[in-house]
């Protein structure tokens, strides 16, 4: 079973290591309908039964509505049980007595849509009998977590491949003729890789003419393929089934909502939250704060339940496009009080047909086309959502003076990212809109959005609108104003501000500094920032002052719960809720003051006068700041002068040093207990007074420390100074948390780590960059090799005087079978994938033998202009004899560059044979000493030349190079390089 299908092997690997896990007793196993839980669950009964893992397996299916006694009767039938005529507890008690009898048993509960309570049913587990095992599918995550499951296998959709795998079981060979190939692949596409759509659509074209696959296809392009056989009974009926078992009206009008968009369409989870709020979608939602985490709930909810899926970025998701297909189906029936129309990013150049009766759409999306013009005189009147964006951004959206009229009832709309040079009078006509969103917009005058009296949101980032007018004052019921990324914006009208006296959220773009210095409103022509005062429930605020002294003292935002804001300097990315920077030259006080004490994430540049940040800034500690950075403040020597034993920084997460001329170290004097002991990033660019980065008393806090980067400190010596850490006796190790080290140009670095390394474990780094780092020789002493075990990718660059990567002497050796001999084999690098040396004159070789033979995973080797390396793999003293090693085998290497490596005479030395099973790059630039690639055989059968950069080939490894040798070959100037 699963022929082709690696990740379903995979998968049902997984699972029976699961089921061989004594401490697990519940497994779930989760994923959208059709996605082939059931299948996978069948092939672990089989592959068990083979295998006799249990003494009994049973698996029975539960249904969205479960009956128990019809469980427990499936179950008591297949033990050999009957419990007719006994009551409701003897059922109970009985059927657990015959469970209890197996030693082993599996229960496969299939199709679980709610917690079912095992001991109601009388399927006892854990304590009550740890021989049982209970392994559960569901369509929801949710359940899974709800019935206990200690560990849950996700399924996901096939990839390309394996859905073409699937398909052609389904068709036979004749996918294979030309003539079909390429239509059979774009139907199997189409399927999204969902097994049950693939398998049904297969089926239905097995031994069918040309034409009825082409017919099929066109089908498929459409949101609703219905006219195949079986779409409707296998595909979307079980697709329907997951919305209708939603709990909530909430959960199921934002599945359809989400069908408005084109297929694929990355949704911004904050454009449902505008919509959402708009359409009252979500109940019990007082502020546009509480719609956001209310929408961020029922999304996570429709994530887990498979009807959404999650795209790169957290803040979108994306609908699977048969999901999408059955959302529009379901919200174009006549009995749902939702009817949408949708026709997103189909290619439309005209408004649909006009004989279309529009008249009972709740919902319309032509958004992501090509529509230049508009109709005139359309009657909507249950229309809520007409969604317009990305239709025509370089030429004018024609828009009738009348489009709107026959739209009295609208809620939203979206006409983003179109060229709009005026809104026409109609639109003051929509006297319920609540959300406008203009994002990306080249607009003209918008003034008649002052007419929107009822509008709570309004959108207008990114447009190219230059004066906020003064008909905006009219906007009474205004909840959020998004002003960002207006680049043009020039004036905001006085007094349009503290008109907007229902606004919860307010975002300026953040080169927008014309603010006005007090003053009456007459006598005024731009905002003033006093009006914020009127604005008393504000919680968000997005703001750039180029002056502290433009803010008001008696300004109270003592009820913001998100902010960005920057006083004096360019406004900094929001990465967090609450997000200040500034820029001084005296001392600050009033609202800056405050909003210092609220900041989880600090910026301090070019802050004159400031010499002690906790003495000048906040004598409270800091300690809500989980970032901060410091740039160019040339008067502050520490970060922490400790003479006070408070605990401050207690929640810092990321640390940042730029730029600080006289900064000599991070903390001067003893370190009170908890600071700095969530720190995860530190980083210091251009803080020429600094020696030390981490020393001892500052190495025992930095526990979670993931990421150290450190560039142009001209006089750093030491990264990890750990000469005066105290001897402990409770086994605590450091650096266990460091997974990146990332050091450039540090011309006066001598040490990366500095003093006894007994009690350092880099179990968990991956990535080292060492550039230009001139006086630095060794990387990593033996004692540390063997703790990089999850080292993945090596880039040493101008490393002038480096004569070592990796230390050996005394490593400890583990016994590994390779293909040909058992040998006695360091693994520490068996993660590492990537490795690339540059230009360090002073290095022999780059792998001793004893780690060469551990690298299992690596896949790219790029080693160019080390004047002295002589081997790229180097025995050791005390190694074996060549005789007692019989192969070396590099299992997954890729690719390999050479380039300007002057003496140069082998890759291995030693004569032992090496293999390279899926070596197929080869680069061999300028090494003149090169006679031969290895003294034992070399054993490459992918690689089918050796770029110079042009190829040859003779054969094998070694008679390739030696050919080059004797052809003393010539290679142009150009160097190739992959790393």
């Amino acid at each position: 079973m699963f022929a082709g299908l690696e990740s379903r092997k995979t998968k049902v690997k997984e699972i029976m290591n699961a089921l061989d896990d004594e401490n697990m007793n519940i497994i779930g196993i989760c994923g959208m309908g059709g996605v082939g839980k059931t299948t996978i669950v069948e092939e672990v009964f089989r592959q068990a039964n083979a295998e006799k893992k249990f003494d009994k397996i049973v698996m029975v299916v539960v249904s969205q509505t479960p009956n128990v006694t019809k469980i427990q009767d499936e179950v008591a039938h297949k033990l050999g049980l009957n419990l007719e005529n006994r009551d409701k507890s003897e059922r109970v008690s009985a059927l657990a007595e015959r469970i209890k009898m197996e030693k082993k048993i599996l229960v496969i509960l299939d199709d679980v849509w709610s917690r079912l309570e095992l001991e109601e049913v009388g399927i006892p587990f854990g304590e009550d009998h740890k021989g049982c095992k209970i392994l559960l599918t569901s369509r929801s995550e949710d359940v899974c977590s709800e019935m206990d499951a200690q560990k849950t296998f996700p399924i996901q959709v096939f990839s390309e491949f394996e859905a073409w795998v699937l398909f052609r079981e389904m068709v036979g060979e004749a996918v294979d003729s030309s003539d079909l190939n390429s239509v059979a692949r774009e139907v199997t596409n189409r399927c999204g890789g969902l097994p049950i759509a693939i398998v049904t659509v297969g089926r239905a074209l097995r031994n069918r003419s040309k034409h009825v696959w082409i017919d099929v296809l066109r089908q498929l392009k459409k949101p609703v393929p219905k006219r195949i056989k079986g779409m409707d009974a296998f595909v979307y009926s079980r697709l329907e089934l997951s919305y209708n078992y939603l709990e909530g009206e909430e959960a199921k009008s934002l599945f359809l909502l989400c069908s408005l968009f084109p297929e694929d369409y990355e949704i911004s989870v904050e454009t449902l939250v505008q919509y959402g709020m708009g359409l009252r979608l979500f109940q019990d939602v007082d502020t546009i704060q509480d719609g956001r985490v209310r929408a961020r709930a029922l999304v996570s909810t429709l994530l887990s339940s498979f009807l959404l899926l999650k795209a790169e970025d957290d803040d979108f998701v994306k609908m699977h496009d048969l999901v999408r297909g059955a959302a529009i189906d379901i919200a174009s029936k006549e009995e749902n009080k939702t009817k949408y129309m949708v026709q997103a990013g189909v290619g439309l150049r005209d408004w649909p047909n006009p004989e279309i009766i529009f008249q009972t759409y709740t919902g319309i999306s032509l958004m992501s086309n090509d529509i230049r013009g508009l109709p005139d005189g359309l009657e909507c009147p249950k229309l809520q959502t007409l969604l317009l964006q990305e239709n025509s951004r370089r030429s004018n959206l024609e828009i009738p003076p009348n489009f709107f009229q026959g739209m009295k009832d609208l809620k939203v709309l979206d006409m983003s990212l179109n060229k709009i040079l005026s809104l026409p009078p109609s639109i003051s006509l929509l006297a319920t809109l609540r959300t406008l969103s203009l994002v990306r917009c080249k607009l003209g005058d918008i003034s008649f959005i002052g007419t929107l009296k009822q509008l709570e949101i309004l959108d207008l980032s990114g447009s190219n609108i230059q004066v906020v007018p003064g008909d905006f004052t009219q906007l009474t019921h205004l909840r959020l104003f998004d002003l960002r990324d207006c680049s043009r914006l020039m004036q905001i009208a006085p007094g349009v501000i503290s008109s907007l006296c229902k606004l919860e959220e307010l975002y300026f773009n953040s080169n927008f500094t014309n603010w006005a210095a007090g003053g009456e409103e007459n006598s005024r022509t731009s905002a003033s920032l006093a009006e914020l005062k009127s604005l008393s429930q504000l919680t968000s605020l997005f703001l750039v002052v180029p002056n502290a002294d433009l803010l008001p003292h008696d300004l109270n935002l003592q009820n913001l719960t998100r902010f960005s804001i920057a006083i004096g300097n360019p406004s900094p990315v929001p990465r967090i809720e609450k997000n200040l920077s500034l820029s001084f030259d005296t001392r600050l006080s009033g609202p800056a003051k405050f909003l210092v004490k609220r900041a989880e994430a600090l910026t301090l540049r070019e802050c004159r006068g400031l010499e002690n940040i906790l003495k000048d800034l906040d004598n409270d500690g800091l300690n809500e700041l989980k970032i901060l950075s410091l740039w160019s403040c040339n008067e502050i020597k520490y970060l922490l002068d400790t003479v006070d034993p408070m605990v401050v920084f207690r929640n810092l997460e990321e640390l940042k040093l730029i730029e600080l001329r006289t900064f000599t170290e991070i903390c001067h004097g003893q370190l009170p207990s908890f600071t700095f002991s969530k720190v995860r990033t530190l980083e210091m660019k251009n803080c020429d007074s600094m020696v030390n980065i981490v020393p001892s008393n500052l190495l025992s806090r930095l526990q979670c420390l993931q990421t150290l980067k450190s560039e142009s400190c001209h006089s750093l010596q030491n990264v990890f100074d750990l000469e005066g850490l105290a001897i402990g006796r409770d086994g605590t190790e450091f650096l266990s948390s460091l997974e990146e080290l990332l050091l450039r140009n540090l011309p006066e670095l001598i040490h990366i780590w500095k003093g006894s390394l007994h009690r350092v474990n880099l179990c968990k780094l991956r990535v080292v960059f060492l550039v230009s780092c001139i006086k630095v020789r060794r990387t990593f002493p033996p004692s540390l090799v063997q703790k990089l075990v999850h080292l993945d990718r090596l880039l040493v660059y101008g490393c002038s005087n480096l004569e070592e990567i990796f230390g050996t002497h005394n490593e400890q050796q583990i016994e590994i079978v390779v293909p040909g001999k058992s040998l006695g084999t360091n693994m520490s690098l068996r993660n590492l994938t990537t490795v690339g040396v540059y230009e360090c004159d002073k290095l022999r070789y780059i792998f001793p033998l004893s780690i060469a033979r551990g690298l299992v995973l690596l896949q790219y080797l790029n080693i160019e202009c080390c004047a002295m390396v002589e081997s790229i793999v180097e025995e050791e003293k005390g190694e074996e004899t060549e005789s007692s090693i019989e192969k070396i085998v590099f299992p997954d290497l890729r690719e390999i560059t050479l380039d300007n490596l002057h003496n140069l005479t082998c890759f291995c030395k030693g004569r032992y044979a090496v293999e390279y099973p899926y070596l197929e790059e080869m680069y061999l630039v300028n090494c003149p000493k090169m006679e031969i690639f290895g003294h034992g055989a070399q054993i490459s059968p992918k690689l089918k030349k050796v770029r110079l950069p042009k190829g040859i080939w003779k054969g094998d490894l070694n008679s390739t190079v030696q050919h080059i040798f004797n052809q003393k070959a010539e290679p142009p100037n150009d160097r190739i390089s992959t790393v």
